[in-house]
């Protein structure tokens, strides 16, 4: 009788039909949603402008002292020009951008990269880690064309972590 009570209180890992995220996927639309409902409550332009800065030095922090793994997002683009690679891809109003420069003498595990980077298509969902590169940008949150955060970062196989 114990056992199946104990089970009737358990919290499921996400509730049916909400898809489940990583940790730092979760912790990015935390951030997100919590810039929105700073801004949104924000009186002046000045008070909105300093929460965009306070907001994008939290993200900075962020994406400097944490790994991005596990993020499902939509490929929008994937551009080849000579050995330079450049993607976009997203999730509810969070992008990543960047393009990388690759040599032609690559050591294995840059060249899995290159090959991964260039088996992306565009249009698909997928799940990627993601290494930044030292710049985000944060956007207003009423932006009808800006998505509300841009992180400068390249995707790589899941395989492999940032350190």
């Amino acid at each position: 009788m114990l056992i199946v009570l104990s089970g009737c209180f358990t919290k499921p890992d996400a509730l049916p039909g909400m898809q489940k995220f990583s940790k730092s996927q979760g912790m990015l639309l935390r951030l997100r949603d919590s810039l929105l409902s700073h801004y949104s409550s924000a009186g002046s332009e000045i008070e909105k402008r300093n929460i965009l800065e306070d907001y994008h030095q939290k993200l900075l922090a962020y994406l400097i002292n944490n790994p991005m793994d596990s993020i499902r997002v939509t490929i929008d683009e994937i551009t080849t020009d000579g050995l330079t690679i450049t993607t976009r891809s997203h999730f509810d109003k969070i992008a990543f951008k960047y393009g990388l420069k690759f040599n032609t003498d690559r050591s294995p595990r840059i060249d899995s990269i290159y090959r991964f980077m260039k088996s992306l298509k565009e249009g698909t969902d997928t799940l990627v880690n993601f290494s930044f590169t030292g710049a985000c940008q944060v956007n207003s949150p009423d932006s009808a064309r800006l998505p509300t955060f841009i992180i400068y970062a390249f995707p790589i196989p899941l395989q492999y972590n940032r350190r």
